[in-house]
Order: structure tokens, then sequence, then C-alpha cells
């Protein structure tokens, strides 16, 4: 996917285990500034889990570097399918929501 670089997620900084999840971050939306960091736009993991369901946030640099460690896409879907279940959605079809005008009979 072009614009996002996947990062799996570990519970500690020494990075042995697994927390289960990936960050996915929107390298192509650029960084910005929180709370004095550089932060990214990402999908991360709503839970605490294994595979949790995922929503809109942002993600530290300092984070990104101290807890997680980038890795291929290929790897990221086996680890967090339910990140890709949200990634893979088609984008809402812009013709089913435009309203249609119709002609009244007079």
């Amino acid at each position: 996917m072009n614009g996002i670089h996947f990062y799996q997620e570990f519970r500690d900084r020494s990075k042995g285990v697994s927390a289960g999840t990936v960050v996915a971050v929107l390298v192509c939306n650029g960084p910005c500034w929180s709370s004095g960091k550089i932060c990214f736009e990402a999908v991360v993991g709503l839970f605490d889990h294994a595979n949790s369901v995922v929503c809109g946030g942002s993600v530290s640099l300092d984070y990104l570097r101290e807890k997680c460690r980038r890795i291929v896409e290929t790897q990221a879907r086996a680890i967090h399918p339910a990140l890709f279940e949200r990634l893979d959605k088609p984008e809402h079809d812009q013709e089913k929501s435009t309203p249609t005008k119709t002609s009244r009979a007079r």
C-alpha cells in the first residue's frame, strides 16, 4: 500500500514479545506536532490485545522507535487481520451517495 508504513507493536522496549497488533502509519499525510512531539496520523488497535479492532488516531515517532519495529505489508496482514478489514474496505461509492433529481408531474 503506497503511503502507509506498517509497524509491529511490542509489549515492552526490549521488543521481545509481540502485542499482536500493527500500527498503519499514514506517512503520505506527513508529520504533525502534538504535545511537543512529532506524530503521524495512523490506524491503530483500539484495545490492548492481539488482532484488536482498529480506529483512527495518531502515533508519536518516539513511540514507534521505542516499542515498534517496521515490517512489510505481508507480515502485517498475518499479524493483524482486523487492520486490513478496515484498510481494504473500498471507499464509499460517490454515485450512491449523490441525491438524484426527480421531476414532478404538474
